[in-house]
């Protein structure tokens, strides 16, 4: 993509929060309601889009929705070839003089498909980022759980990274180290995680929450019932685990 560009619009990241159309924040209602394009990601064509699905609720009758293909394909060449067309088209509405506001689960900082767009966007294009809620703390408050207090530590690692054997050893010193450690995206981990877990005595510490804060949503603190076999191929893409060390192993922060 070009490095020099004539803009007049402006693009909006926006966070729509983890799974509750009430978690969306007064500035994103604003954001989304006021502008001219709604960008929403997809993994699928023809689907509606997970973000837009938390939104719709809000929009008004009639705004241009472009949906931007995002395909959880294995091949970096396509994923980074589908990441370029959807960064464009969204210049392409920005250099045309238009408000864009590109939708986002959860926060547009952590792991959200808006980065991609953000790291291919000229350097004098306007932006402004709107902040949601994360599913980190959505889930840990759905399931009732302290993420860290006073001088604890939190570490927040995407599972699928540990597919790479090298960042797989670094797992066991991180549970160890760590006050509370999260798992995103650990649906396809679990069953490596697992075995783990038990060798360090945290599988009873540990919490699955999927889709948290959606209506369809689960919390289990059972998650060796989630490996059994009913639930093979069952376990939903956007989840994820807490595993918190206990109480008696924790400095007191006071």
């Amino acid at each position: 993509m070009t490095t020099r560009s004539s803009v007049s619009g402006k693009l909006y990241g926006v966070g729509v929060g983890p799974g509750d159309p009430e978690l969306l924040t007064l500035k994103a209602l604003r954001v989304i309601r006021s502008a001219d394009v709604l960008a929403v990601p997809i993994a699928r064509p023809g689907e509606q889009g997970y973000a837009f699905e938390l939104a719709a609720p809000y929009l008004r009758s009639g705004q241009r929705v472009e949906r931007l293909l995002f395909p959880m394909a294995g091949d970096l060449a396509t994923r980074r070839s589908h990441r370029r067309a959807a960064a464009e088209a969204v210049l392409r509405h920005v250099r045309g003089g238009s408000v864009v506001a590109f939708l986002t689960e959860g926060d547009p900082t952590i792991h959200s498909t808006f980065l991609y767009v953000l790291g291919e966007m000229p350097a004098d294009t306007p932006v402004e980022i709107v902040p949601g809620v994360s599913a980190v703390t959505a889930a840990a408050a759905q399931a009732g759980l302290p993420l860290v207090n006073g001088d604890q530590r939190l570490a927040v690692l995407p599972a699928a990274f540990e597919e790479d054997e090298a960042r797989w050893q670094s797992v066991r010193a991180i549970l160890s180290t760590f006050d509370t450690v999260v798992f995103l995206k650990a649906h396809r981990m679990l069953p490596r995680l697992l075995p783990l877990l038990d060798e360090l005595g945290l599988t009873e510490q540990a919490v699955w929450v999927e889709r948290a804060t959606h209506a369809t949503g689960r919390v289990v603190r059972d998650v060796r019932s989630l490996c059994s076999p009913d639930n093979v191929g069952g376990l939903h893409y956007l989840s994820l685990l807490i595993v918190r060390r206990p109480a008696t192993e924790r400095p007191d922060a006071d």
